[in-house]
């Protein structure tokens, strides 16, 4: 039985894999097989993994099948507790990313008017816009840059899958995401979420929702080049962090006047 295995960020470095063909046992759990992968390759040692099976995040005990595409995924970014709520910095259309979708990955600069025009209509009195841009300093270092890296596929998939959850909880709202991989310069936008609704309290809402969601699940790392080196940022496993603490967060919205 042969199975498509992916490492990528911080694992990808420490066992020199991006992605293999392996022959494995019979049943063989996903746990088993990440084990194995422990066991050739030291630096490993704890870092703690999430599994994907076939680009959907699947518990340890999960059987493999022939075929199957497995992914080992480390600590997702995260990010900081506050982000900065700025627009991303204008650049030339022609080098921006052409957005036909709702939930992008790309090496393109992100177009915030473009992501702003997939929600606007007549029957949205709110668009709320995020941006989470690369600031010069973390942890009380200066930061040169940043690079990012994604699994892609997965990436856009778990984008939806936040897209559905919000229009499960606010059926009215609409909403585009997009995240930049690659090597970003201070200032530039790594994130932007737009959300539209007919009211502000609910676009506010879903879009803190959807950022403690994307922080929580999204299948993207951070490393961090400073002045005296550079390092992978560890945040949670994806899919560790319930759903039950975005929508606490997104509850948290305070009381707005009526006008």
């Amino acid at each position: 039985m042969r199975v498509h295995v992916k490492f990528f960020a911080i694992f990808r470095e420490m066992t020199g894999i991006k992605t293999e063909r392996k022959e494995i046992a019979d049943n063989l759990t996903v746990e088993q097989l990440w084990n194995e992968y422990r066991a050739a390759h030291a630096r490993l040692g704890n870092i703690r993994a999430a599994y994907a099976v076939n680009q959907k995040l699947v518990k340890p005990d999960h059987v493999l099948r022939d075929g199957d595409e497995v992914g080992f995924l480390p600590p997702v970014s995260g990010g900081a507790k506050k982000l900065d709520r700025e627009n991303a910095r204008k650049v030339r259309k022609s080098r921006k990313t052409l957005i036909n979708k709702d939930a992008i990955i790309t090496r393109k600069r992100l177009d915030l008017g473009a992501l702003v025009k997939r929600v606007e209509h007549p029957g949205a009195g709110a668009i709320i816009t995020f941006s989470g841009v690369v600031r010069d300093n973390a942890h009380g270092k200066m930061v040169k840059h940043l690079e990012y890296e994604a699994y892609p596929e997965m990436a856009e998939s778990s984008m939806r899958e936040i897209i559905a959850e919000m229009r499960e909880r606010w059926s009215d709202v609409r909403v585009a995401l997009a995240h930049r991989v690659g090597k970003l310069k201070i200032g530039e936008a790594s994130l932007i979420i737009v959300v539209s609704a007919p009211h502000r309290p609910e676009a506010y809402a879903a879009s803190r929702y959807a950022i403690e969601r994307v922080k929580a699940i999204l299948p993207v790392w951070k490393k961090e080049f400073a002045l005296d080196g550079d390092h992978w940022v560890e945040g949670p496993i994806a899919g560790e962090i319930p759903t039950e603490q975005a929508e606490k967060i997104a509850s948290e919205t305070g009381e707005y006047l009526p006008f």
